[in-house]
């Protein structure tokens, strides 16, 4: 038998190399860039969902005061005039029992606007939430007329 020398023994154990496969940096800046277009997509979508969800939650809050408004009406013959406030239907006269636990706050965290005799419901009542811009009279007020 012939012995063998350490380089022949290393270079017989040395397997041929298989290349690697691996991501260049363009494709994975490439794939960063897809996920980040999607990610605007999506969130964009969701804040406008979001938006939305808010004006229907002031359309029903202005519902259900309107509601308890209308059931003021019928327990004392009148609407609160816009001195007294909403707060009527919280803390009504007489030691009555009151419409409503609290008065909501708008989605937007604003005040409700109440106006009784309303302007453009002359013969109930005007209720308005100034909307996302936080400015009366505007185009995204949600209103009851």
């Amino acid at each position: 038998m012939t012995p063998m020398t350490n380089t022949s023994v290393s270079s017989q154990r040395r397997a041929p190399r298989r290349r690697q496969r691996g991501l260049t940096l363009i494709e994975i800046l490439v794939v960063v860039t897809i996920l980040g277009l999607i990610a605007g997509i999506v969130g964009i979508t969701v804040a406008n969902q979001l938006e939305d969800a808010k004006i229907d939650t002031a359309s029903v809050q202005i519902k259900n005061i309107g509601d308890a408004l209308e059931l003021y009406k019928i327990k004392f013959n009148r609407y609160p005039k816009t001195a007294e406030g909403l707060q009527m239907l919280v803390k009504p006269p007489k030691g009555k029992k009151p419409l409503m636990e609290s008065v909501p706050k708008d989605p937007w965290d604003g005040d409700y606007i109440f106006v009784s005799p309303g302007t453009h419901n002359p013969s109930k009542f005007d209720l308005q939430s100034k909307g996302p811009d936080n400015v009366a009279d505007t185009e995204d007020d949600v209103k009851n007329w």
